[in-house]
């Protein structure tokens, strides 16, 4: 009797017993994830321009563009592609002046994988390593404005953008209480309206 009672005791308690709960890993995160950005955006006054061009996903990437222009003259362009890696998403960038000179030394492009992501926003960050410090580009949209702030060693830089349209209609004056780019004749080297 105390076999069976012990047997019968075993097994209760091995059909009670559930294996620790694992926690859920997050997807990983695709390309398509950030066709939030895709589209043309401005925010311009009357003496700066602040534009920034993003194509739709298509295959592994998508591409962007940014320049500003100040007094009727372009000081700064950058050319940036987001990539769909082994590793992860991660944003590539590199600044060129007027003449299309890089400003980055030729095989080290600013790179920095995307590490948090919601339906409306990105964040790309890379910490401070050797010489290089910590540098995050976050963006977020809401609706037709799309904001992208800059932080490098810890100072930060905020753009904001509204959405031109297909028909060449949009913003056609600053956003009011925005952050002005600066009037300087070098924008901030730091893209993505300025990273």
């Amino acid at each position: 009797m105390k076999t069976r009672w012990t047997a019968t005791l075993a097994l209760a308690l091995l059909v009670s017993y559930t294996a620790p709960a694992q926690t859920p890993q997050p997807p990983k995160p695709k390309l398509q994830d950030l066709s939030f950005l895709s589209g043309h955006w401005v925010d311009s006054s009357e003496r700066h321009l602040s534009e920034e061009v993003w194509s739709q996903p298509s295959g592994d990437s998508m591409v962007g563009m940014w320049r500003y222009v100040s007094e009727g003259k372009v000081r700064l362009f950058e050319l940036l592609s987001i990539r769909e890696e082994a590793d992860g998403v991660v944003l590539r960038l590199r600044h060129f002046d007027p003449g299309f000179v890089a400003r980055e030394e030729k095989e080290a492009p600013v790179v920095l994988p995307l590490v948090e992501r919601t339906e409306r926003s990105a964040r790309f960050s890379r910490p401070a390593s050797g010489s290089a410090g910590e540098l995050t580009l976050s963006y977020r949209r809401d609706g037709d404005a799309l904001k992208a702030t800059v932080t490098k060693e810890g100072k930060s830089e905020e753009f904001r953008f509204r959405q031109m349209r297909n028909d060449g209609t949009g913003p056609s004056r600053r956003w009011p209480g925005r952050r002005s780019v600066p009037k300087s004749e070098a924008p901030p080297s730091m893209g993505s309206g300025g990273a």
